[in-house]
């Protein structure tokens, strides 16, 4: 038996609505759920989830998440609120998507399903994504596993954030009993994920979404400000956590052409962005950048370098929950994707690429050596 799990926070109600038929009407499918930010978004929902179901052989279920976790009340407490009630109903799979995929069809179910008849324990999707999309992913989350766990398939996943895969029961089970995740109720939890599941030893595959995800992207980089925070907080979490095991079998579907659009797809307003750091650094933050390898006469010099030499000391230091340290981290994030965006991204989207994949290899090696 499959469920299919849409996690739902203010997504537009036609996408929510044909992303749930899509999945309704799969024949591997046997029941669909959205799980809610709140009752409110539930109660929202429910109306274009009865049209669903009328049509639908399958159940298609909306509820909101329970409070479970101990951070900020985010998608963490969706994804966990889900993982512990799929645990006990007895469902050999376990899906999650994104609700806000435009272009969500069946092909991502099939390529989980067929992966998982083929013993993969956990199926990632992974696609390719604008030049300028994913600033979190290229410049937090996998540079700080590659420093963290060097040599290990961590650093290796194209998509350590991605909310879009599919869980074995075992795996379900697992991370249902698994207090670290259940904790993490913000945007932290596909990290924690990552790393959990990552280090359970059952083999992985990556899925290639060949289309990409499309999805709306940003305006200014503001409006992910809280995920910036919690994705550094998260992985810096994981320092001195167990690493995957040696041998550990990682398989993934061939590289496909990138769709033309995606290498003009813009992922960001820049001018937005740097207005929303237009303030110097406050004396708090002043204080916090003596302790860093920069100071605030060169923060608009964040090449790959000073970057991987400053995530050294945020990995270590960074306070979630402190003002000044979000401030200058996000400070610090929005200089670095600055930089690469005006030297790297004009140089096309291939260089770009090739750019981004080149810093993560050179962050993993020096902890190699270590």
């Amino acid at each position: 038996m499959s469920l299919v799990v849409f996690p739902c926070k203010h997504e537009e109600l036609a996408t929510v609505g044909t992303n749930l038929a899509i999945a309704a009407s799969h024949e591997r499918v046997d029941e669909v759920w959205a799980v809610t930010a709140d009752s409110a978004e539930a109660a929202r929902i429910a109306p274009v989830a009865a049209e669903v179901q009328f049509s639908a052989s399958v159940a298609v279920k909306v509820f909101p998440q329970r409070r479970l976790g101990r951070y900020r009340v985010g998608k963490g407490d969706a994804m966990n609120t889900a993982i512990e009630m799929a645990g006990t109903r007895g469902f050999d799979r376990t899906h999650f998507y994104d609700a806000d995929i435009t272009n969500f069809d069946r092909s991502w179910i099939d390529g989980a399903e067929e992966a998982a008849d083929r013993g993969y324990g956990v199926v990632r999707h992974r696609f390719p994504r604008a030049a300028t999309d994913a600033m979190v992913t290229w410049m937090i989350t996998r540079p700080a596993l590659a420093k963290l766990f060097p040599g290990t398939l961590l650093p290796r996943l194209g998509q350590p954030l991605g909310g879009e895969l599919l869980l074995a029961a075992e795996v379900v089970e697992a991370l249902a009993g698994d207090p670290f995740v259940v904790a993490r109720s913000d945007w932290g939890i596909d990290t924690v994920i990552t790393h959990a599941t990552a280090t359970m030893g059952l083999p992985i595959y990556e899925h290639n979404a060949s289309d990409g995800k499309r999805h709306t992207l940003y305006g200014s980089l503001i409006e992910i400000r809280d995920m910036v925070l919690e994705c550094l907080d998260t992985v810096a979490s994981l320092a001195g956590r167990r690493s995957p095991p040696g041998g550990a079998v990682f398989e993934k579907d061939p590289p496909t052409p990138v769709p033309d659009d995606l290498k003009h797809t813009i992922g960001f307003d820049l001018e937005t962005t740097l207005q929303a750091i237009a303030e110097p650094p406050d004396d708090e933050e002043l204080t916090i950048l003596e302790g860093l390898p920069v100071d605030a006469e060169h923060l608009d010099d964040m090449d790959e370098h000073r970057w991987g030499e400053v995530l050294d000391v945020l990995l270590a230091r960074f306070q979630l929950g402190s003002q000044a340290w979000a401030d200058l981290v996000f400070r610090l994030w929005v200089m670095r994707v600055v930089h690469y965006t005006r030297h790297q991204v004009p140089l096309g989207y291939d260089h770009a690429m090739s750019y981004l994949e080149g810093t993560i290899r050179a962050y993993e090696e020096p902890a190699r050596q270590d």
